[in-house]
């Protein structure tokens, strides 16, 4: 979320307490992709087999051995029960969007697998919020208002994977990433017990729209051991997103004596944001229908690094080597597959750190459950030609910022349908 320069705003942050974070969103958004991924926990760079593997590890593309078009949507509910100075209140976000869309070609060859893919993927979710109801000791305001994002991440993409041996393959995917957040926050202070003079109400909206764009790539290899045990590796090249914005303010003042007024006012800026590489290491182990599969995903967003800098608004991070922590994600995930082929079953479990902690004259960020997510999915195929495939990701976490306690739940549901012929 954004932080104003302006004086009306640095007026608010300072003497208010406004619950305004000083996180760069696009770091810290990841959502999945693909209900069979999603359904074994996200444990897929070692399998990564239909069009979602052009995200995962594209190496993984050889093993598609007819031409399908692949569709996909998710569902995502969010809610935060946050305690204010210990004062209760609740939000709640939810939103249905595509999740996927794409083609794979197994191109004929005469001895391995030579397979292209093409389509989009949304790999990210900004969609989080907060209300506010309260009152604030520090500032001797009665507070109310609420802090929303909206919007998400995703990249057209295009790539192919071949067979370089028998047992190994390699693939790569280019990627043209694209993405917005739209964020409001509206926040109302009441001097109840006369502690401000004439003061009677301060009010005060903030709105603003970032627009994402960037390019990358990702490259991956695939073993395959006759045991059964696969290993997939998978690296993102750096990014550069650059950032453009459209932001808003308004600020009421209402006295004894009259209400002052600043209409809105309407400003754009730009900035960039360098992202580093991104490596992503897994195992998986196949045998009479049941398949295990374990993820390690890395990136050291301490590395992050502002290209262009903001000139309307200071910048979101003021050092990311303290206010970003190094974490790994891990993913872990089971499938079970009948006799037949025909239905699948799934289940998977994946952690995703919280990132950042705060600090350079930001509140620190305390983590008092972790970012914890269940999944279970089913999958079907009908009549060999259509592939229907569920999942749901239930997780949450619990942190301190401030003094503002946040619960948060998410639930997350995607469905996907293949088209083989």
């Amino acid at each position: 979320m954004r932080r104003p320069n302006s004086i009306t705003f640095i007026f608010l942050s300072l003497a208010c307490g406004c619950p305004l974070s000083a996180q760069e969103i696009v770091l810290d958004s990841f959502a999945g992709l693909g209900a069979r991924a999603m359904g074994m926990g996200g444990a897929y760079t070692a399998l990564s087999n239909d069009f979602s593997g052009l995200f995962w590890n594209p190496a993984g593309l050889t093993r598609i051995r007819e031409k399908e078009i692949y569709t996909a949507l998710s569902h995502e509910d969010f809610r935060n029960q946050t305690q204010f100075f210990g004062t209760p209140a609740a939000d709640r976000l939810s939103s249905t969007r595509l999740n996927a869309v794409g083609a794979t070609y197994p191109y004929p060859v005469y001895r391995g697998s030579l397979v292209f893919a093409g389509g989009y993927g949304r790999t990210g979710s900004f969609d989080s919020g907060l209300k506010i109801e309260g009152y604030d000791t520090i500032s001797q305001f009665e507070k109310s208002g609420i802090s929303e994002d909206r919007g998400g991440l995703g990249a057209f993409v295009l790539g192919g994977a071949v067979d370089v041996a028998p047992n190994t393959s390699v693939g790569l995917s280019l990627q043209a990433w694209r993405g917005s957040d739209r964020f409001r926050q509206e926040l109302t202070l009441r001097d109840t017990k006369d502690a401000h003079g004439d003061t009677i109400r301060l009010y005060q909206r903030f709105a603003f729209t970032d627009r994402y764009t960037a390019w990358g790539g990702r490259a991956g290899l695939l073993y395959l051991h006759p045991s059964g045990m696969r290993v997939g590796i998978s690296i993102s090249s750096p990014v550069i997103f650059q950032v453009r914005s459209e932001l808003e303010d308004e600020f009421e003042d209402e006295l004894e004596g009259g209400t002052e007024s600043y209409p809105p006012e309407g400003f754009s800026d730009r900035y960039s944001l360098r992202y580093p590489f991104a490596f992503d290491l897994g195992l998986a182990w196949s045998r009479r229908g049941l398949t295990l599969a374990v993820d390690l995903q890395y990136a050291d967003l301490q590395q992050v690094t502002y290209g262009e800098l903001p000139t309307v608004v200071s910048p979101h991070v003021e050092n990311f080597r303290t206010q970003y922590r190094n974490t790994f994600r891990y993913h872990l995930g089971a499938e079970y597959r009948s006799p037949q082929g025909a239905l699948a079953l799934r289940a998977g479990y994946y952690r995703d750190p919280v990132r950042y902690v705060g600090g350079q004259g930001q509140p620190t960020v305390q983590v008092e459950e972790g970012r914890d997510v269940l999944t279970f999915g089913l999958g079907g195929l009908l009549q060999k030609t259509v592939a229907l495939d569920l999942a749901v990701a239930v997780g949450g976490h619990r942190q301190v910022e401030g003094n503002r306690r946040d619960h948060i739940r998410t639930v997350r549901l995607f469905a996907s349908m293949g088209y083989r012929f």
